[in-house]
């Protein structure tokens, strides 16, 4: 990490970085049974919300900075928060990747096959300690500033045009080389808040996806933060990518 500006951290130790989580659900007062029996789980009925904490049954998750070696006077620390938009579904919000991977391994058990995690929505970068002038509520609304929604299906139509001509397995091989040469050579990088769908047909019980998704862009914004703006996503996967190859002829 950079030593000439202080990195603005959460309370258990993570680089902040506001991300949400949407779920679709059955109802609130499905998720609201489930969260009433979890000791973790405290209910803000006038905000129509429920506090996650770090406590009881989440007491065992491991996040920056060990839970014994948290200071007394941040303690219960509040990890996120679940609640209802008038649109439906839930959300969860979080001030760390590794929170939003720990909440998603930590409830998909307890939430069952009827709760699914739908979208995601991160914000990029890292913070200086020097811009928590109005608070962290203030900063959380990154979340909801200039955002990009990527939408799937404009990814599927591009490809599709490649493969437009194709009338032989070769012709598609080549169709598809050329538009992921294409793409290469945009170095179209991620935007700084960025909503994507996510896959759950796809997930492991683990949400080894989400984690592997999730920590990439923390990947990228540690590059940035240290003065390595060229870095965009596609380099990280790229290079990670070698180094396990290396790794499995060494």
């Amino acid at each position: 990490m950079r030593t000439d500006r202080p990195l603005l951290t959460t309370a258990t130790g993570e680089p902040y970085q506001p991300a949400r989580l949407y779920y679709t659900i059955p109802s609130k007062p499905f998720v609201a049974q489930i969260f009433s029996q979890l000791r973790c789980m405290e209910e803000d009925r006038e905000g129509g919300r429920w506090g996650w904490f770090y406590s009881a049954e989440a007491a065992a998750l491991t996040f920056g900075w060990p839970r014994a070696q948290l200071p007394a006077d941040v303690a219960p620390v509040l990890l996120g928060v679940f609640g209802f938009p008038k649109k439906g579904g839930m959300t969860l919000e979080v001030r760390s990747f590794g929170r939003a991977i720990a909440a998603a391994r930590f409830f998909g058990p307890i939430f069952g096959p009827r709760v699914v995690a739908r979208r995601a929505r991160v914000v990029n970068r890292f913070f200086d300690a020097n811009e928590l002038t109005g608070g962290l509520e203030q900063l959380d609304q990154h979340l909801d500033q200039n955002v990009t929604v990527i939408d799937p299906r404009a990814t599927e139509e591009r490809l599709e045009k490649y493969l437009a001509g194709a009338k032989t397995p070769e012709e598609a091989r080549r169709a598809y080389e050329r538009y992921y040469e294409d793409r290469r050579r945009e170095r179209r990088d991620i935007p700084l808040v960025e909503d994507f769908p996510l896959a759950p047909e796809e997930e492991t019980p683990d949400f080894m996806h989400l984690a592997t998704t999730l920590r990439l862009r923390e990947i990228r914004a540690c590059e940035h933060w240290n003065g390595n703006t060229q870095v965009i996503l596609r380099d990280i996967i790229e290079r990670l990518s070698e180094q396990r190859a290396t790794n499995r002829l060494g």
